[in-house]
């Protein structure tokens, strides 16, 4: 079975957020332990004497709550490991989704996080259904959401999909409703958060700094990034990550 844990980046309902992202990891099962472990020694290596920490990017970059009192070269330390330890983990016991949403007059609001949450789902049934035929891997997949704003619509979404379908067809390989945990009781949602971060911010403000180390994580084949989709509003070419790979297969474009 493959895990995927997955958080939200960006406002869908606030003007000022051009974006909103839902992004994850899915992680095969017994993968999930030894990932959870070597990010919980980061607490440990970086941050003795302090009751544990949740790794909150957000509040970690603007040093907020109890981040204001930690050394910076601590903080970027973790930032790094956090990182690191997503992209070593061994193939193909880890594959980075996420669905970046463009907003604009016809999709903002929950729209926007319906629509992310369908394309994820499908990104993630795929990459269960090409283990099944390509190595000959039958997997299930169960996903685990943080707990944000939008957890009772999320479940009943993706029982849907299940039952009736998304845009492209019904969910074959999910094993069960999403599932809800709050985000610093697992280390795995919180890299999840970092993960959703990362890609919010390289599509918000063109800031790569976070995203580079994991992007060749993301789920891809024959050099196009399958995993990353762009769901755009705007007719202008778009060289992001995603829309350059699905044009120039192995390019990743400028932005990073």
């Amino acid at each position: 079975m493959y895990i995927l844990y997955v958080d939200e980046s960006g406002n869908e309902s606030n003007p000022d957020d051009r974006h909103f992202v839902l992004a994850g990891l899915a992680v095969f099962e017994r993968q999930a332990f030894y990932l959870a472990s070597a990010l919980e020694r980061l607490q440990t290596d970086h941050l003795a004497g302090y009751e544990p920490i949740p790794f909150h990017v957000s509040a970690m970059r603007a040093r907020r709550g109890v981040w204001r009192s930690i050394p910076s070269t601590a903080r970027d330390a973790v930032l790094a490991g956090v990182a690191e330890r997503i992209a070593r983990v061994r193939k193909p016991g880890l594959v980075l989704l996420a669905a970046v949403i463009e907003k604009g007059e016809s999709l903002h609001g929950e729209d926007a996080v319906r629509r992310a949450t369908e394309e994820l789902c499908r990104r993630f049934d795929i990459f269960l259904m090409r283990r099944k035929q390509e190595a000959n891997d039958p997997q299930r997949g169960l996903i685990v959401f943080a707990e944000g704003r939008f957890d009772q619509r999320a479940k009943v979404w993706v029982k849907g999909f299940r039952t009736l379908g998304t845009t492209w067809g019904v969910l074959r390989n999910l094993s069960d409703i999403p599932y809800f945990a709050p985000m610093q009781e697992t280390r795995l949602l919180q890299a999840a958060d970092y993960v959703s971060h990362a890609v919010f911010t390289l599509y918000e403000d063109r800031d790569a700094c976070l995203v580079k180390p994991i992007l060749h994580r993301f789920c891809e084949e024959g050099g196009t990034l399958h995993g990353l989709v762009h769901v755009r509003t705007s007719r202008r070419r778009c060289d992001c990550p995603a829309c350059e790979s699905r044009r120039t297969p192995w390019s990743f474009g400028p932005w990073v």
